[in-house]
């Protein structure tokens, strides 16, 4: 008899008094699922959502009877609120609205513990890291890219002015080349001239420059003709004079010999 009244008054208990009891609530990131521990009185966490433009986790609740409470284990690799190498507070909603909450820390894990009251529909808890995905890590990442950025932007200018630079010496060296080239010309002009003058002078009188040798010049050849036709023509005519005087004397001598020969005969 004493025990049947020591079961139904443990029995009585056990309905008055709320249990609580360890469950998990899955979640997916990036095609990959996720369980959370939790431990809940009068306490349900329904379902969990990443948030990852937040980076945080929203849960729907089921409160049931009066106020509850619940204890939520995040592995530091999956869930994590940390500044740089220091670890820093999450931020919990209830239904929008902030709210205190106790904590255990671990080396792998961090333990979150808080009350809910009765009709609380959603929580959401903000941290720094979730599932490799980080805001902080995002903005470190796009400030080394904009200083990587700003870092060849400079270089990039560098390399422009001294491409100008280059140019402009290149521009200038061809200038001066063609300048030192057109004196050089002028000047090689300017000694040709003058060698041509000196060789020039250096002939004769009646002779000019040409070929690379002193020869006639036109007029010169024109009076060495006017000299010497005068002396042809003369040794032309007394030569036709012999040859005529020649042959009169060889016909006188020709017909004074047949005259002999007919006397004789």
């Amino acid at each position: 008899m004493k025990l049947k009244t020591v079961y139904i008054t443990a029995l009585i208990f056990s309905i008055m008094i709320p249990s609580a009891f360890a469950d998990t609530v899955s979640t997916e990131i990036d095609s990959t699922t996720y369980d959370i521990v939790y431990t809940g009185n009068n306490v349900v966490l329904k379902s969990a959502t990443a948030d990852l433009d937040f980076i945080s986790l929203i849960f729907e609740t089921e409160v049931s009877g009066s106020d509850g409470d619940v204890s939520i284990t995040f592995q530091r690799d999956f869930f994590d609120a940390k500044l740089g190498y220091s670890d820093d507070d999450f931020f919990i909603l209830s239904d929008g609205d902030e709210i205190q909450f106790a904590e255990v820390k671990t080396d792998e894990s961090r333990t979150l513990s808080f009350s809910l009251s009765a009709g609380t529909e959603e929580i959401e808890i903000i941290g720094t890291i979730l599932a490799n995905n980080s805001f902080l890590i995002e903005q470190e990442q796009q400030a080394q890219d904009s200083a990587a950025q700003a870092q060849a932007d400079v270089e990039a200018a560098a390399q422009a002015q001294a491409d100008a630079e280059a140019a402009a010496q290149a521009q200038a060296d061809a200038e001066a080349a063609a300048q030192a080239q057109a004196q050089a010309d002028a000047d090689a002009k300017n000694a040709e001239e003058e060698k041509l003058d000196k060789l020039m002078n250096a002939c004769g009188d009646g002779t000019i420059y040409e070929n690379g040798e002193c020869v006639l010049s036109p007029m010169g050849k024109n009076a060495s003709d006017m000299r010497t036709g005068p002396l042809i023509y003369s040794i032309v005519i007394g030569m036709s004079i012999g040859i005529v005087i020649m042959m009169i004397l060889w016909g006188i001598g020709k017909k004074s010999h047949k005259v002999l020969s007919d006397d004789d005969s």
